[in-house]
């Protein structure tokens, strides 16, 4: 197959999408970074100083502005909604907070059957309108870009809520799937309800492709993942092909689970620069670029990028991304200097 020429950010997403044995050419491999819209871009800290993160989230008008930044900057495919994988617990009246330098707390934690009892299941999703008005705003803003929809997965949501706070590695959450299974479960379940409606609302609102970031999956060793954790997503997978959403599966630190998550029915995997992607030849893939790679400089970067193209071998299912999000030190210029190395790539 020719390579397909004039096409915009969009376009070359979903070709990635659409093709899981990388015969599709498009003009370059696509490329977007997570967190593009975040704290290394002066412009983005200057809404930051006058407006708390909460506030920020639940205003569409600054969550489009904020989106855009990076796509003025950048030649980019893609743009992701600004909002953040809290929300859910949010609405569920869990009593999310973010502190300066001590990230989020969950006031409410479920350490009792009572506490999950009282959080707010029915209708959580109508209570989450901002997100998805952000979503149709974003989409105008940006009609020849990739928009990505997303929400955290249902184990780093119960991760949050069991524990209170972020963790580290999270051990009372882990405990929790010990010491009280059943009430694990049914928070779990609860969750991946949550997380299907939160999806699919974000694609009807204009989202071409949904991810969902489990964010802390990598904690778990792989039988207890595919025992636990591996059902729900399987049922969010097999919901959003049933309703011909594509997706995006994105685990850190999850090496070890890539012959489970493969299995799980999702668009494609997007993967972190521990997982070599040659174990992944058949699968649209996004990522593997270490986020470090940004503070080295150009040979740095291209090096990286190169890297990635020798393990891709020609196939172009693949979308450029970093394996976690970009970090709030990257030099604007080094994301420029990426853009330039992708392009020579393709």
């Amino acid at each position: 197959m020719g390579p397909m020429t004039n096409l915009d950010g969009r376009a070359r997403v979903l070709a990635v999408l659409r093709d899981d044995a990388g015969h599709s050419r498009p003009d370059r491999l696509p490329l977007w970074l997570m967190r593009q819209a975040g704290r290394f871009l002066p412009e983005y800290r200057a809404v930051r100083a006058d407006v708390p993160f909460l506030d920020l989230v639940r205003s569409p008008d600054l969550c489009t502005e904020v989106a855009m930044q990076p796509l003025r900057r950048f030649d980019l495919d893609a743009t992701i909604v600004f909002s953040d994988i809290l929300v859910i617990p949010d609405a569920l009246g869990a009593g999310l907070s973010f502190e300066k330098g001590d990230g989020p707390k969950i006031e409410r934690p479920l350490l009792s059957d009572a506490a999950v009892d009282a959080l707010q299941w029915d209708g959580v999703c109508d209570r989450l309108g901002y997100v998805y008005d952000a979503v149709a705003a974003l989409r105008k803003a940006a009609p020849g870009h990739a928009l990505f929809g997303f929400a955290g997965s249902p184990w780093t949501l119960f991760c949050y809520l069991t524990q209170g706070a972020g963790g580290g590695e999270f051990a009372v959450a882990r405990a929790a799937l010990w010491a009280h299974p059943e009430r694990s479960r049914r928070v779990l379940d609860h969750l991946t309800d949550a997380v299907i409606e939160h999806l699919v609302r974000q694609a009807r609102a204009g989202a071409d492709v949904v991810q969902v970031f489990d964010t802390w999956g990598g904690l778990l060793p792989a039988a207890d993942y595919e025992a636990i954790v591996a059902p729900g997503l399987r049922r969010i997978a097999k919901r959003l092909a049933a309703e011909g959403i594509p997706s995006v599966f994105y685990v850190r630190a999850g090496a070890h689970l890539v012959d489970v998550t493969r299995t799980l029915g999702f668009t494609a995997l997007s993967v972190d620069s521990t997982v070599d992607l040659a174990r992944l030849v058949g699968v649209p893939t996004q990522g593997n670029l270490d986020n470090t790679r940004l503070l080295g400089g150009r040979a740095s970067i291209a090096e990286g990028v190169a890297r990635i193209g020798a393990k891709l071998g020609g196939r172009r299912n693949h979308i450029v991304n970093l394996g976690h999000g970009i970090l709030p030190s990257t030099p604007p210029d080094a994301v420029s200097i990426l853009v330039d190395e992708v392009r020579r790539l393709g």
